[in-house]
């Protein structure tokens, strides 16, 4: 049985054969280096993702914060919902403590990740 060749030739296509090379000063390439760590990705995807707008892996602690974030915004909305439909039960103490405790989760998360 014959393998399909167009599926080598786009592998072959894809493989990073070519170099490019850049002059840069030592204090530049410093600077695409700590940026490059401070993503935790390599000088060369740092570079990728910059230049041609390529989407990177999110490490599972941005990833969870993210959906954290997301959580909060949704219970956020629930909370706005209901005060807009029962603005005349609505205790306005009520809302500015929730308001509060959503305020002292994102405080948390953001301090979670530092």
């Amino acid at each position: 049985m014959r393998k399909n060749s167009s599926s080598k030739k786009e592998n072959f296509e894809n493989r990073k054969t070519a170099w490019i090379k850049i002059r840069v000063t030592p204090n530049e390439k410093n600077l695409l280096m700590q940026k490059a760590n401070e993503l935790g990705l390599s000088l060369t995807d740092f570079i990728r993702v910059r230049t041609l707008n390529y989407r990177v892996r999110q490490d599972p602690l941005i990833k969870e914060y993210l959906f954290q974030l997301a959580r909060i915004g949704a219970n956020l909305n629930q909370l706005a919902t209901w005060a807009n439909i029962y603005k005349s039960k609505a205790e306005a103490l009520e809302v500015v403590l929730a308001l509060a405790d959503f305020e002292k989760e994102l405080h948390a998360l953001h301090h979670k990740e530092e």
